[in-house]
Order: structure tokens, then sequence, then C-alpha cells
């Protein structure tokens, strides 16, 4: 057995068969090749190898696939960086908000130039293009998306491949829907909606028409580049449950995430909270860089506040505050604090 992550609550648990096991691996595999690993390159996986589905999944793929397992598993920024100097590591596996640390703990300690790095596969937690290109420019690199959950599997289900436009689902393990989250009808191909997925060779634990939580669309896609003919979804765009109202609109935090990373001057943490009466703080960390330059930062909350509003339909109180304000974690990083109370409906 292994379990979900249990960032949020309690941990999912998964159960597998021998042959689960192996189909598994033969997953994570595929996620390893269609990035571009091969034998010979060093793999270090930064997700704990306990009962988490992102830790010993991928190890199983490296080993299949044929590379150097460097074990490690979770551990400081720090000690990543000396294990991936010291071996060679050229692929990680990582969270995107865990890569992003190891993108600035590089940047603060300066050993970016020294590490032989080429190729990251991130996943478990909602992220967007321009993140990646914060870590990629950091860490000097190609970071690729992937997606799973543990009541499928864990890592494995989709993946992104070297052209880098959507994910393939592994069709011959996965039937993969997208539905109407409120009716649970089915939507139309390039229309947003609920992933659903039904395993279709998993043993110890099947499962039929799975409402994941996931906001993603199938992509009208024929054919790839890289010869793939897998169909494809989109990025995760969030969870149906990430999403909050706000003034009647919905607000997921991927939509603040894409304009706050694309700054130069800001080094990617950011924390949106919701007060009483609908006020929207956005907290966002800028580079040390940006700090002393009282104009320079006048005109980023300013140029932050409008493009927010065009994009989401929604007023932000920017506050930009010097590197590691935010807190950090090792795990999935929380994005969204909503402090509103409620009083209940009293019929009068």
């Amino acid at each position: 057995m292994h379990t979900s992550s249990g960032t949020t609550s309690k941990p999912v648990a998964s159960f597998y068969s021998a042959r689960d096991l192996e189909n598994w691996s033969n997953l994570t595999a595929r996620n390893l090749v269609a990035i571009g690993a091969r034998k010979g390159d060093i793999f270090l996986n930064t997700s704990s190898q306990g009962v988490f589905t992102g830790g010993l999944g991928y190890i199983q793929g490296a080993q299949m696939v044929g590379l150097m397992v460097v074990p490690l598993g979770s551990a400081s920024p720090e000690k990543q960086l000396e294990y991936m100097r010291d071996f060679g590591v050229t692929v990680f596996h990582a969270v995107p908000s865990f890569a992003l640390r190891l993108a600035e703990t590089a940047r603060r300690l300066g050993v970016a130039g020294e590490l032989k790095l080429r190729l990251a596969i991130l996943g478990a937690e909602t992220w967007t293009e321009a993140m990646r290109s914060k870590i990629e420019e950091a860490l000097g690199l190609e970071a690729f998306n992937n997606y799973g959950f543990a009541e499928a599997c864990g890592p494995g289900v989709a993946v992104e491949c070297r052209v880098r436009e959507g994910l393939h689902v592994w069709e011959d393990h996965f039937l993969l829907e997208v539905v109407d989250p409120k009716t649970g009808e089915q939507v139309g191909v390039e229309e947003e909606g609920e992933l659903v997925v039904t395993p279709l060779t998993r043993e110890a634990m099947p499962l039929l028409r799975y409402r994941t939580g996931d906001i993603a669309k199938l992509l009208d896609v024929k054919s790839c580049d890289c010869g793939r003919t897998h169909r494809k979804i989109s990025w995760i765009k969030g969870r149906v449950d990430d999403m909050v109202k706000v003034r009647g609109v919905g607000l997921y935090p991927s939509a603040v995430e894409r304009i706050v990373a694309s700054k130069k001057e800001c080094n990617g943490h950011y924390l949106i909270v919701v007060r009483n009466l609908d006020e929207l703080s956005l907290q966002v960390e800028v580079e040390d860089s940006a700090v002393k330059d009282s104009e320079q930062l006048k005109r980023l909350k300013e140029q932050l506040e409008k493009e927010l509003k065009k994009a989401t339909m929604l007023r932000f109180n920017v506050n930009l505050l010097p590197p590691g304000t935010l807190p950090r974690s090792t795990g999935k990083t929380k994005r969204i604090i909503d402090e509103r109370t409620w009083q209940p409906h009293r019929e009068t």
C-alpha cells in the first residue's frame, strides 16, 4: 500500500497487487523516457520514499529505465543541491514549489553553475508555464509536467513529451473523460471541466468513473511530433475545491500565478488572502535587486494590480515583500487563505 501526500487532509490509502506494481513501474518509466531521460542519466527523487506515491513509484520507474538512482528523498534544499553537485545528478523529480525553492537556494549559494542538471519532472500540485520558466532559467534545465493521483496509482496517468504541447494520457491503462463539475455531463473537446478517470488494468483497487476534482480539458490534437498517438490533456487549472468565490467571481490561484511568475522582479512565491467583505490581498516576494528601489517597487505594484484586475475582474491590494518572508514547505504549498467568517442565514 501507498498513500497520497495528505497535505490538506488525512492521506488516501492506495493498494496494489504484484501486477499493479509492475504496471505502475512501467508507467513511471514511460514518463521518464517521454521527457528524454535515458540509461546513463543520474536520477534523484526529492520526494519522501515512504508511503507517499511520489516516492518509490519513480524510483521503480527509474530503475526500469536503467538510470543510476540517488534515493535521497525528503531533505532541505541545501542538502538536495549538495547531493546533486557531488553525484552529478542530471534528472530529478519534485513538486513544483520545491523545485522553485531549489532554484532560489542555488541562486543564493551561487552553485547553479556547478550542477549538471538537464531535466526535471514536476507535478502533484497546480503550477503554470510562467513558473516553469522561472525554474528552468534558474537551474539551467528543461522542466516537464506530469499528472497522477493516489487513487489511480500515483504519478503515471499522463505526462508531457519533448514537444511540450499538452500531456499524453496513457490510454492503454486509463479511460479519461471531462465532465461539467455541477451536472456530471460530458463536455466537448477543448472545453474545461472535471477530469473523470477509469483505470483499465488496476486489480487491487478497481475504480469506475472516478471524479478527480481536477479541472482541465481534452485537447483537439490527433497526433504529436514525438510520434505518440495517445490523446492529450491540458495542464491542470486547479481543483474544484481550489476555487473561491469573491464577489460572485470564481478565482483560481493559477490565474494569479501566471501573472506573478511572469515578472522578473518576483521570485515566484506568493500568497492570496481573502478577508471579510471580500477584500483581496496578494502577498508577493520580490528579488533582492528590487527591494531597495522604491520607484521600481511602486511601478511593479501598480502593474500587478492592473493586470490582475484585467485577468480576474477582481481588485487586489498587492503587498511586495522581501525574499524569504512567506513560509516555505517541503510538500505542497498553500497558495490561498480564506479568512472570511459567515453568519448563518436567518429567516424573518
